[in-house]
């Protein structure tokens, strides 16, 4: 396999390099998650349970969902078990699947490292109020991904008799798609979950290896060169198959990054701002923004090749008009090529730092690789900023606040310490249109 990648400027990589290898010395959960077989053979044994007929059914938020759905589209666009990730509790959109869907033929995942989170507590529950409506024991369908000791979802399970599999005590949640969180759903919608895992062991061999001209290595050198000036990460993904990639690169990179203290204590308020483009689509929506707007952000252009149908534009359909004559013979392939290059070369161009990732092949292997260079490099920027790239304070603030106002026991108190007493402001007269 092979992952070419070519960071905009070539640097100084020694602090980087010295970084990784300490890291590597003592591996993060979510690199030993890829080591441990068991845990690949648990996930396999409980897939095997599961009708093939069943469609899936994923209740999850966050890092429980984003890593599955973008493993999905990426891989298996066209899969043929159906799976519908309810990552929001929007009533119209989780309604109309619990009304669609064939319950009594639907397995359901319910995802959440801490077995307490609302919003998949609030689905499981409703979940299983229209499980029993349509007749079905719920016990019998539901399948918990959890802590593997505490948190009401994992004592549910015991209670339940739920078939179960386990998140690593040491792996937060927007790291885990390299555990059962993220194989479960792919192996069911027919990923090669081993493939996935090979090629992140790939990747972390070569890394084992690295000197300071390794393209991880140069790529976060150059980011932390220009952190302070350019705090967005713009990435630009031109194939499809690869949009939801952005989603999961997008809360990996943001909740890791954004902290108001640094390890020290000492309030820094860092971080860096993803920021996820489709090609070619956002060349008419984003682009002029890139070109002629602030210069504040690094880009890293993501495509890989298409391996499907991709047939010639007719010659004889030029004739419709000399404006087409250009098409005649082209592909709509060679076409994206052709923007894909274009917009690189214009924002290089316009001296915009411009990197790039090609993949050889998007198959299992080559995303279980990327996936982990991914990871590692928001390990790595997160030593630049000096924060801990495992915690995230400020999400929990939002919830405590929301517990309080649903009379959560035990949440006013600290609700009133995050609100500081500040009133809401006065709604606006409604603007009648």
């Amino acid at each position: 396999m092979s992952i070419l990648w070519t960071p905009s400027t070539q640097c100084d990589g020694a602090v980087q390099l010295r970084q990784l290898q300490e890291i590597l010395s003592q591996p993060p959960g979510f690199i030993q998650a890829i080591e441990d077989d068991s845990a690949l053979e648990a996930v396999e044994q409980i897939a095997a349970t599961i009708p093939t007929e069943d469609s899936i059914l994923l209740l999850g938020i966050g890092g429980s969902a984003l890593g599955a759905r973008a493993l999905a589209d990426s891989l298996t666009p066209e899969n043929t078990r159906e799976l519908v990730i309810l990552d929001n509790i929007d009533p119209d959109t989780v309604e109309g699947h619990l009304s669609r869907l064939d319950l009594a033929r639907t397995t359901i995942l319910v995802i959440s490292k801490s077995g307490a989170t609302a919003e998949t507590s609030a689905q499981l529950l409703r979940a299983i109020s229209a499980v029993q409506a349509a007749g079905v024991d719920p016990d019998q369908k539901i399948i918990a991904i959890t802590d593997r000791e505490k948190g009401p979802l994992r004592a549910l399970a015991s209670s339940r008799n739920w078939r179960s599999l386990e998140v690593p005590s040491d792996v937060s949640g927007r790291f885990s798609v390299m555990t059962a969180v993220g194989w479960l759903p792919a192996i069911l919608v027919g990923i090669d979950i081993r493939k996935l895992v090979s090629g992140a062991k790939n990747c972390l061999e070569d890394l084992r290896h690295a000197g300071e001209d390794h393209a991880l290595i140069q790529w976060t050198s150059d980011w932390a060169r220009r952190a302070s000036s350019h705090k967005t990460v713009v990435l630009f993904s031109y194939r499809d198959r690869l949009r939801t990639f952005g989603d999961w690169f997008a809360q990996l990179w943001a909740e890791s990054l954004g902290k108001r203290n640094n390890l020290s204590g000492t309030e820094v308020w860092a971080g860096s701002t993803p920021l996820v483009a489709r090609g070619v689509t956002d060349q008419h929506s984003l682009v002029q923004l890139f070109m002629e707007g602030p210069d504040d952000k690094q880009y890293l252009f993501l495509d890989a090749p298409v391996e499907g149908a991709d047939p010639p534009i007719e010659p004889a359909l030029a004739d419709l008009h000399p404006d087409f004559e250009y098409l005649a013979g082209k592909s709509l392939g060679q076409l994206r090529t052709a923007e894909f290059e274009g917009t690189i070369a214009a924002l290089r161009g316009a001296s915009r730092p411009v990197s790039t990732i090609e993949l050889e092949k998007l198959d299992a292997a080559h995303l279980g690789g990327l996936m982990l260079l991914w990871e590692l490099m928001t390990v790595l920027a997160a030593a630049v900023l000096e924060v801990d790239p495992y915690d995230q304070p400020g999400v929990e603030a939002g919830k405590a606040v929301a517990f309080a106002k649903l009379g959560r026991v035990g949440w006013q108190e600290r609700a009133a310490e995050i609100t500081g007493g500040i009133a809401s402001p006065s709604p606006a007269p409604p603007i009648d249109c």
